[in-house]
């Protein structure tokens, strides 16, 4: 029943026509048109809960610009790519040579300084999961750059400046935001139609399509993926309704499993200890990881730990501040 697998990947799939952000598109539009008169654009910080389109936002947005302007552009998921040296060397890859560099010996401000010299035109770069990264700092060293432009991907902006120094606070606090919000049902049925179209080799009823839409709760990475494993699972090309809500369920599963296995290590002490101890106030938890992990982190960093897991789908949070208890999902 699926014509083409890659529709379906929900990380790197940009559909042809996206719908439903337009409004966000102009934004990121008019934060980047001086591009087109070669000059650098706005920095953009893109921000919304998981699943509301904000990478696809601003890879369908930065593929649109490049046809219209002579310009570099650089993906770079921090998931992957969080410690400097990999991410500075991932935005040098495009516009520099790198076949000379060792990790093991090459300095930051090289690679900082082999960016700036290499840069000869207009140069978008978008750090997706910005948050994740080791040095906050590096933002600063690369807002320095005149021709750089960036535009920084994260659930909740709170949650990136509180990890960042003034002056590295200072010199985004001016730039463009945008932000995404969760899908209506209506709206994820008609992202669902488009993949159909472009993946599936047979159609789907628009009220299987709703079903979805209505477990998705917003959420159209897990839409998507439970299309797709609903695909996968369907006998003789129908989708049921049976198949549907047996699809839903084993599709939040893979998207928490490949979220899991991409977290950092005292991410996942964490998520351990809340699922097989959960639910737990901080009081509990912290004693827990201490001994755990070995760690002595505050309470305070462990809830925004926490926060993170929550804005994952990893965790949930329950009820309120002083009674608050944390469970794994």
């Amino acid at each position: 029943m699926i014509a083409r697998e890659e529709v379906f990947d929900v990380d790197t799939f940009v559909p042809a026509d996206l719908i439903h952000r337009n409004h966000e598109l102009n934004l990121l539009s008019t934060a980047l048109s001086p591009i087109l008169d070669g000059n650098p654009g706005s920095n953009t910080i893109v921000t919304g809960p998981s699943g509301v389109g904000k990478t696809t936002t601003a890879r369908y947005g930065v593929a649109q610009l490049e046809t219209e302007a002579d310009v570099t552009t650089q993906y770079v998921n921090c998931w992957d790519d969080h410690r400097p040296w990999a991410l500075l060397h991932d935005i040098l890859s495009p516009i520099g040579k790198v076949w000379d560099l060792h990790r093991q010996s090459t300095a930051h401000d090289v690679l900082l300084t082999r960016i700036r010299e290499s840069v000869e035109k207009p140069y978008v770069v978008i750090l997706d999961e910005v948050d994740r990264i080791d040095d906050t700092d590096l933002l600063y060293s690369l807002d320095a750059i005149p021709e750089l432009t960036l535009i920084l991907i994260t659930n909740r902006e709170e949650e990136l400046f509180a990890t960042m120094d003034e002056r590295v606070h200072s010199r985004f606090r001016s730039g463009v935001r945008i932000y995404c919000d969760h899908y209506s049902v209506s709206e994820l049925v008609e992202i669902l139609q488009g993949r159909v179209r472009e993946g599936l080799q047979y159609g789907v009823t628009e009220g299987i399509l709703e079903r979805i839409a209505d477990h998705a709760a917003g959420d159209a990475r897990v839409a998507i993926r439970s299309l797709y494993r609903a695909a996968k699972l369907a006998t003789d090309g129908v989708l049921t309704t049976d198949v549907v809500d047996e699809a839903v369920p084993m599709a939040r599963g893979e998207l928490r499993q490949k979220t899991s296995s991409r977290l950092k290590p005292h991410e996942s002490t964490l998520l351990e200890i809340v699922r097989e101890h959960g639910p737990l106030k901080m009081g509990e938890l912290r004693p827990l990881y201490l001994d755990e992990a070995g760690d002595d982190r505050t309470a305070r960093s462990l809830r925004r730990d926490l926060r993170k897991l929550a804005d994952y789908n990893l965790v949930e949070a329950r009820g309120e501040t002083n009674g608050r208890r944390y469970v794994g999902l």
